[in-house]
Parts: structure tokens; C-alpha cells; sequence
């Protein structure tokens, strides 16, 4: 490590205060004057990064005069309207700016559209409980109208701070094409797709079983329900799970008899309306269509029924529960066997010849609360279904039915979004076929149509392609697009009437048949919205301009996009949902390439979770936070204690739970606080972490960066004190002309430059971000800059051996022209600190003229400019200072180990040659030009380079032989300066 860096000692810097940017990226202003400072190894990141960004707020990056290079085409991922920005949209952000600035310096017209998704149920949720803290009022007392009007209210005032919080990370987006779900023209392709959809057999309703939540009063997708497995009882939401309840129903004809069955979800029993067995299970074979009692409700009885496709025979008693209201395989059963199914049903399956008129009884309702269905007297009606467990135990045990419980492994879904349990309900929906779309897809996709990175997600994209159910697109919520669907109401008959789809009431007006007006017949409009990823889906094809319009082509300029980078835990929510929609309408994947990040957790390998509270907000990591401060924002969001009959008491008491274990959390995590390390520090972390599968985020990572960073200003200032800056951009001196630890320098600078191009084109960041540490760290400086003081500066007691050294000026040059070139290879990935001291480095033809920026100014570097050095003389050059390198290494632990750190003056070293010159291995003779060197790295009294033949007197120590290639080794010893002629 080079005495530099080693004396180098990072004072406490001041807390200061977050930084609230008054701008938004990009504003047509004056040009905002470049900051002033001088390079150091103090500054506080703030202090360097929040003038730059109002500096690029005033000149943002221009589409470049080489118009022969494609256009690069992005999307950024739309984040919540009302969200605030987490550890993953900086991951997202750090690696799409990275790739957006590596286009536009590499002379591509870079088209990155930003936006914002209205973010349905998150957005509606939100906006709900802040209204019932605040107001104590619910959506149904303020109505749809009402509703909506609260969430615009709460858009206007917080829907841009996701916005400015994402500027604070550097991003470089195309403001100009701002889009927003919600928007009049995204709008109106939502509905022209909807309506399209429908007209070609794709959209259909149905009532189905969906999976509802009932905290959030809505349907959500499969995908949006997260299996939670259950090794042990544990208690969640009011019920211990993990138990197999085991209960029996007696025979009607003979009670003496039993069939015993077992649940999990003992408070569905009052739904249980048949019991089915295998029909080749001798056990049951005598029961077949007989009937049993209902343990719970006396007037009612249950047909056992024999099922080969629901029953295992070998399974507990082989005698199953049927409670076809609320259980997806329950219900297919219903179907198959029910007198009262639909058989036109589009989940009809196979018919069976023997049907009963089973019927489907809810037995709680949309609100999670048990219903009069369950008995009036049975003592549970009215109370949440889980808290109704315990009670529907108590009641078996009572009429002598029951027959204990066992610990029982187990899979729950709970919701993504509430962390709610989710309940099987039977629902009217509507549903897009999604096999046609999902096969269309495949094809183009597996044809070479697109590429996904990293290729392990192939398998599982044509895995879920393959395998895809059809969608169900209705959510009960009024935030978002109303589904473009009007019913027909008769006022005189009570019966349901027909649908309509149409993009506009007056357009479903016009479908109205002469008949239905004369009776006065109106149009009432569905009030369930779509599912937000339904709009989402059609954001590429959309934000192009398409709006479904016959022989409206020129969307097409403007589609398919470059790339699509995103987080791999919403390839299913989001990117196969698009490719399957726009590919449908335009007839070509939406994007030529996929490029996924690993999902973000804690140090502990946790996901992130409002609900653990181990959410790291990426401006607290930038910006620094002590744990006072952390504290103290948790405390402010608390809440006067309401009195216990208000209905908003129990939303109170979770509130508290959760901003309690928040408060341990934050203990946890941050016992010292959070450090300000900066927007450059945390942007290379998160891309250097892109190689694993998992992100398991440690602050730690993110300071080895910022050590980085302040290496490099370091460096920097080094440089202002030793080398006079130039007034033009840096150029090499000829190469022949240059020593070998220049030569060294430059050929590790040209394989950097080739890992960059090999980084960029593969999308493995990470591997661009990790080499740049160490070549800047362990070659630039531990090396290069090490021998390069030979030349640069004149030590007092080292004076007249440095008088005789040249070359200092081509070493001004090699250290100005590879200090230009590695802060244009690392902008894209650390834009504050690259774009200061690239500023810097030539004032006059760049931080005086007020519009030249790194960005808009600066070429990529490419290995190709550096093809020089790798001339057979050069590498041989080069070789033979490695061998040098391969000394020093072993010289310095060896007098660590010899005699210490203290008195080394009185001592000297020698290295002695053990055979003759080799050619193309390090001779005595070029070793001895480095004695200087050797002198300053070590510290040692004197330095004494010897050939095969020149004696040694006495040696002080055991010598230690090192190896530098075949057949060539050097001898390490200690010696009395007298002992060597």
C-alpha cells in the first residue's frame, strides 16, 4: 500500500442536514456556475455532489452530432406515485444510469423515458389509512368521487418526491418523455386494448375462485401471493397454523358409524356441504351416496361422494372435506359433481354421470367476518374468520366430534402487498386468456427475438410462459381505470343484463339494441378498476404512441425498446406480462433485451419489509443519519392513542407493533447510525453486489467504495501540488521513450479498458466496477505512483541520487493521461467525483467553459487506443518490472519479519543474482535503476543489487530466494553496510 494512502486519516465529518433539491432534472435555467473547491480527502459528499446537481440540472446531457450509431431506447420501471424511494430503485437506477451514460459517451442518442405508475391498491391503501387517522373516515362515507379527489389531493402533494429523491442518485433520464399511467393518452390505450381484447374472444367473466385479501378488499393475482411455509404451530392474524384438526361425521342412517376427516381451517366446517373418498377405497365403498350429519349445524347433511381426481386414498383417513365455497380444489369438485354448476362454465371439467344438488355456502363474507350461514347460535357469527378458529374447535369438542390435532407442515398465502392470509372467494371477474398471448410470446422469444441476462431465468421464463393461467383482471378498488365495461339495467326486471365493452358510455350507448331503449333500459358502469399491471403491461407499446387505432403506424418509430433492466422478483408481475400484450398488438416483442438485478435484502439475507422494519432509505446511506435522528423520524410517525371503542382502534394498535419492532430494528442495524458515504459510493456498491443472486446489503460494502472515492480525490490533489494541469486534453509521449513501470501502467489501463467493454456488452457491471477498485487502488497507486515519486519529487535526503533520474516530464504525462482516461471509463458508474476532477484536470478547456461536462463532452475510452503497448519489446518491458514488483513483495514482509520497523537505516538489503542474465527476464542491471525506489518503499539504510559472482562477507540474517521465473532466482538478505565490497 503506498505511503500516501497509509498516512491518509479520515476526520469526523459534521452530521449535515438531508439535502432537498429545489429542481427537477432537467429545467431550461441559465447554466448554473461549476462549484469551486480543491481536491482533498475531507470533503463531505454532500459538499461535492449537491452542486453538481444543480449544475446538471441547468445543462442537461444533448443528443450527440453522430447520428450513424442506433438510437438506445429505455424505460424506466415506473415506481409508485406516492412512494418514496428504497434500496431497490437505487439498485435499478445505479445500473440503468450507468448503462444510459455509457451509451451516450460511446455516441448513442439515448431515449430513457421516466414515469410513474398510479400504483392501484398501494396508492388507494395509503391514501385510506391516512384518512382514517387523520379524518376517521372510511372510502365507503367519502364515496368513489370523494375517494379519488383525496388520492389527486395526496398525488399533488407527494406524487413528485419520488421524483426528486431519484434525482439525488444522478439519474440522466429524458424528462421531455415523461409518462404517468393515469395520463389522458396512456388512458386511452388501456381501454382501446381492453376493448380489442374482448372483441377477439381474449376477455371473457366469469365467477371464479379468487384469491381475496381481505385487508385490502380486493382480488390480487396469483403471483401476488406469497407461500409462507409453516414448519411449526405458529400464531398469525388471531389463528395458530400449523395444525391438522382431525372431527367426525356420523352416519345418518347408523351414528354408531364415522367418517373422520381433517382440516387445517377448522372455521370453514359450516361451509362443508359433501365428503369425498376414493372410489376404489374399500373403507367407503358401502357409503357411497349416503348421507352424514353435519357436526355443527343439525339440519344440515352431506352426501359422501366418490372423487378418484381429489382423493389419495393413502392420505390420512382418505376421506376429504369438501367446502366448495372457499377452496380452489373444493370447487372444481363442485363443479364436476354439483347439479347447480354452470357446465358452460369455462372451468368445467370433466363431467361426472351422477350429479346432487350441492350448494355453495359462504361462510364468511368480503369483509373476513363469519355470516348468519354458520348458525345464529353457533357463537361466532360476526367475528373475523380466524378469530373464529378457536371458538368452532371449542363447539366440535362440545358436540363430541372432535378428535384431536397434530403439528402439520404446511404452505399459507398471505398477500404480497398486506401481508394479509389470503382466502379462496368465489367472485365474478373478468379474465384475459392469456395461453394465446403467452404462446405468441414464447415463440419470438425462444427464436432469438431476445435475450435475457443473467440466463439462468430463461428456463423459469419459458417455464411460467408454458405453463401461464388465464388472468384475472378485476380489483374492487376505485383507484385506477375503471374497467370499460357497462351492464344493462332494466328497471322492471330484477334479472342481470347483458355487458357491453366499449372505450367511452356514450360508444356503449350505441350498442344498445332498439329494444332495450324502448324499455327504458340505462348502463351502469363496472365499478372494480383493472389490475395496475394490465396498464403496466402496455407500457412499451403505449408510451410509443400506440392507441389501437387501424392504420396508425407511426408509433412504430418510436418502439420496440433497446433494453428493459428491472428487478428479477417482478419478471412474471411485469416484464412477461408486457412481452405477452405488446407482442399481441404490434406483432414484435417489446424489448430486444432483458437485463434483471438481484432482489435487495439485509446484511441477514431478509427481504426488505416495511412490516420487519429493515427498510434502508438509499438518501439515509448518501446523506448519513444518526441514530437519534432514525429514532426520531420513527417517533414522529406515531399516532395519539385512540379509546378502545372507536373502530380505528385495532389500526392503531398494529401501527403501533410495527413502528415498535421498526424502533428495535433500527438499533439493530444502525447502533453507530448510518455514515455519509455518498451517492458515488453506494452507486458502485449496488453494482459491484449485481453478481450475486441475492443482494445482502452491508454498509460495510458500501464504505470500501467511499474509500475509493476519497482515494481518488486524493490522487487528484497530489497531482495539483506535483504536476503542473495542462491546457489541453492529456496525450501520451512516445512509448519507446517510457520506463517500464510506465509501460506496466499502461497495458494493466488497457486490459481494464477491455474488462469495461466486455462489462458493458455482457451487462456483468460489476465486473467493470470491481477491476477499476483495484487497478486504481493496487496498480495506480500502490505501483505507479509509488515509483513515480522518483520523478515527481525530490525527498531532501534522497536528493542527489533523484538528481540523476530523467523523465520526470513523461511521467507528468503518463500520470495525467491515465488519470483523464480512468475517470471517463468510471463516470458512467460514479458520476459525482469522475465529472469533478475530469473538470479539473484541464480547467481551461473544461471547468472555465460553463457548458463542457464529462457527459456531453468526454468519449468513452476504449482499449483499442492503447493497442501500442501490447508490441512484443513492450510486453517483455513490462515483464520484466512485474519481476520487480515480485521482489518488492517479498522484501517487505522479509524485513518486517528480520529486524522490524525501527532502525532499518543502520541496516542494508541486498539482492543477488543466483545465475546469469536470461534473455527476457530482469537482469542485474536493470534491477539496480530501481535502487532509489527500493530505498524510499522500504526504508532501509541501503540497497545493494549483486551479480552471480560478487561476494558477501557476512551475512546477518537467513536469506530468503525468490523465484521470478524458470531458471531465474534472486537471493533477499540482510547485511552490515560494511560487509559487501
Amino acid at each position: 500500500m503506498s505511503a500516501l494512502v497509509r498516512n491518509l486519516r479520515h476526520a469526523n465529518l459534521r452530521q449535515f442536514a438531508p439535502i432537498r433539491l429545489p429542481f427537477r432534472l432537467y429545467s431550461s435555467a441559465p447554466i448554473v456556475p461549476k462549484p469551486q473547491r480543491t481536491p482533498g480527502p475531507k470533503i463531505h459528499p454532500s459538499l461535492l455532489e449537491e452542486p453538481w446537481l444543480k449544475y446538471w440540472a441547468s445543462n442537461p446531457p444533448r443528443a450527440p452530432s453522430d447520428s450513424s450509431k442506433p438510437t438506445v431506447r429505455m424505460l424506466l420501471p415506473p415506481p409508485n406515485v406516492t412512494g418514496a424511494l428504497h434500496i431497490g430503485h437505487a439498485t435499478m437506477l445505479a445500473v440503468q444510469d450507468s448503462l444510459a451514460r455509457y451509451f451516450r459517451m460511446s455516441g448513442h442518442k439515448v431515449e430513457w423515458a421516466p414515469g410513474t405508475d398510479h400504483a392501484g391498491i398501494a396508492t388507494q391503501s395509503v391514501v385510506e389509512k391516512h384518512l382514517a387517522k387523520t379524518k376517521g373516515v372510511d372510502r365507503h362515507q367519502l364515496g368513489r368521487k370523494g375517494l379519488i379527489a383525496e388520492i389527486e389531493k395526496w398525488r399533488e402533494q407527494y406524487g413528485g418526491r419520488i421524483h426528486e429523491q431519484m434525482e439525488r442518485i444522478g439519474i440522466t433520464t429524458n424528462r421531455e418523455k415523461e409518462y404517468y399511467t393515469l395520463s389522458d393518452d396512456l388512458s386511452e390505450a388501456v381501454r382501446r386494448a381492453f376493448v380489442l381484447l374482448h372483441e377477439q374472444g381474449l376477455i371473457y367473466r366469469d365467477t371464479r375462485m379468487v384469491n381475496w385479501c381481505v385487508a385490502l378488499q380486493t382480488a390480487v393475482s396469483d403471483i401476488e401471493v406469497e407461500g409462507e411455509d409453516i414448519e411449526e404451530p405458529v400464531k398469525v392474524g388471531g389463528a395458530e397454523f400449523g395444525h391438522l384438526h382431525q372431527f367426525a361425521y356420523r352416519l345418518v342412517e347408523d351414528p354408531s358409524r364415522e367418517v373422520i376427516v381433517a382440516t387445517t381451517r377448522p372455521e370453514t366446517i359450516y361451509g362443508d356441504r359433501a365428503v369425498a373418498v376414493h372410489p376404489e377405497d374399500e373403507r367407503y365403498k358401502d357409503l357411497h351416496y349416503k348421507l352424514l350429519q353435519h357436526p355443527l349445524l343439525p339440519d344440515v347433511h352431506v352426501p359422501v361422494i366418490p372423487d378418484a381426481e381429489l382423493v389419495d386414498p393413502k392420505f390420512g383417513t382418505g376421506a376429504v372435506k369438501i367446502t366448495p365455497a372457499h377452496d380452489q380444489n373444493d370447487y372444481q369438485f363442485w363443479l364436476r359433481h354439483s347439479s347447480l354448476a354452470n357446465v358452460n362454465s369455462s372451468e368445467q371439467g370433466e363431467t361426472t354421470t351422477k350429479r346432487l344438488p350441492i350448494p355453495l355456502v359462504d361462510v364468511f363474507g368480503l369483509d373476513g367476518k363469519m355470516l348468519s350461514s354458520c348458525g345464529t347460535d353457533s357463537g361466532v357469527v360476526g367475528i373475523d374468520r380466524l378469530h373464529a378458529r378457536k371458538r368452532t374447535v371449542k363447539a366440535l369438542e362440545e358436540h363430541g366430534v372432535y378428535r384431536g390435532s397434530k403439528p402439520h407442515k404446511m404452505r399459507l398465502g398471505k398477500c404480497s402487498r398486506s401481508g394479509d392470509v389470503i382466502e379462496p372467494m368465489l367472485k365474478p371477474q373478468w379474465y384475459l386468456r392469456t395461453k394465446p398471448l403467452a404462446e405468441k410470446a414464447l415463440e419470438l422469444s425462444e427464436n432469438g427475438g431476445m435475450t435475457i441476462r443473467p440466463d439462468k431465468f430463461v428456463g423459469e421464463w419459458q417455464r411460467w410462459l408454458g405453463g401461464i393461467r388465464d388472468w384475472c383482471l378485476s380489483r374492487q378498488i376505485w383507484w385506477g381505470h375503471q374497467i370499460p365495461a357497462w351492464q344493462v339495467v332494466d328497471a322492471s326486471s330484477a334479472s342481470e343484463g347483458r355487458w357491453i365493452i366499449a372505450t367511452s358510455e356514450e360508444e356503449a350507448m350505441k350498442q344498445m339494441t332498439p329494444e332495450e331503449k324502448s324499455r327504458g333500459c340505462t348502463l351502469r358502469q363496472d365499478e372494480d378498476v383493472l389490475d395496475t399491471w394490465f396498464s403496466s403491461g402496455l407500457l412499451p407499446i403505449s408510451t410509443a404512441g400506440w392507441k389501437g387505432i387501424p392504420g396508425d403506424e407511426a408509433w412504430r418509430d418510436n418502439y420496440p425498446l433497446t433494453l428493459m433492466e428491472s428487478g428479477s422478483d417482478i419478471i412474471f408481475f411485469w416484464l412477461a406480462r408486457m412481452a405477452m400484450l405488446c407482442t399481441w398488438f404490434s406483432g414484435k416483442l417489446p424489448f430486444n433485451e432483458v437485463l434483471l438485478h438481484p432482489i435487495v435484502c439485509d446484511v441477514y439475507g431478509r427481504k426488505m419489509s416495511k412490516s420487519v422494519g429493515n427498510v434502508l432509505d438509499p438518501l439515509h446511506v448518501i446523506e448519513g443519519r444518526t441514530l437519534p435522528q432514525i429514532l426520531s423520524a420513527i417517533e414522529a410517525e406515531k399516532t395519539p392513542e385512540p379509546p378502545k371503542s372507536d373502530k380505528n382502534y385495532e389500526l392503531w394498535k398494529k401501527s403501533k407493533a410495527h413502528l415498535k419492532a421498526r424502533d428495535k430494528e433500527a438499533k439493530k442495524l444502525y447502533p453507530k447510525g448510518i455514515a455519509a458515504d455518498g451517492t458515488d459510493a453506494l452507486r458502485l456498491a449496488l453494482v459491484a453486489y449485481t453478481k450475486r443472486s441475492k443482494i445482502n446489503l452491508d454498509l460495510q460494502t458500501v464504505n470500501y467504495y467511499r474509500r475509493l472515492v476519497l482515494k481518488m480525490d486524493s490522487v487528484a490533489h497530489y497531482i495539483n501540488l506535483r504536476i503542473p494541469l495542462p491546457s489541453t486534453t492529456p496525450q501520451l509521449p512516445p512509448l519507446d521513450a517510457l520506463l517500464p513501470h510506465d509501460i506496466y501502467l499502461l497495458q494493466s489501463l488497457q486490459t481494464l479498458l477491455g474488462q469495461f467493454k466486455t462489462a458493458f456488452e455482457t451487462r456483468q457491471l460489476d465486473i467493470a466496477v470491481e477491476n477499476a477498485h483495484d487497478f486504481f487502488r493496487d496498480i495506480f497507486c500502490d505501483v505507479h505512483l509509488e515509483f513515480a515519486k522518483m520523478h515527481l519529487q525530490n525527498p531532501p535526503d534522497l536528493a542527489p541520487k533523484f538528481a540523476e533520474l530523467p523523465h520526470k516530464e513523461r511521467t507528468e504525462q503518463v500520470v495525467l493521461y491515465v488519470m483523464d482516461t480512468f475517470l471517463r471509463a468510471l463516470h458512467p458508474f460514479a458520476p459525482f467525483i469522475t465529472e469533478d476532477l475530469w473538470q479539473r484536470l484541464v480547467p481551461t478547456e473544461r471547468f472555465d467553459k460553463p457548458d463542457v461536462s464529462i457527459l456531453t463532452h468526454a468519449a468513452y475510452p476504449e482499449a483499442c487506443a492503447l493497442e501500442e503497448v501490447t508490441k512484443p519489446e513492450l510486453v517483455v518491458k513490462a515483464h520484466k518490472f512485474s519481476q520487480v514488483l515480485k521482489i518488492l513483495a517479498v522484501i517487505r514482509p522479509y524485513l518486517s519479519k528480520t529486524i522490524g520497523e525501527k532502525g532499518r537505516l543502520e541496516w542494508s538489503v541486498y539482492i543477488k543474482f543466483l545465475q546469469p542474465d536470461v534473455e527476457g527476464q530482469l537482469t542485474q542491471a536493470e534491477l539496480d535503476a530501481y535502487e532509489s525506489a527500493f530505498l524510499m518503499m522500504t526504508r532501509i539504510g541501503d540497497v545493494r543489487i549483486l551479480g552471480m559472482g560478487d561476494p558477501i562477507k557476512r551475512r546477518e540474517t537467513e536469506p530468503e530466494v525468490v523465484e521470478l521465473a524458470d531458471g531465474v532466482k534472486v537471493e533477499i538478505g540482510i547485511i552490515s553496510p560494511w560487509s559487501c565490497p
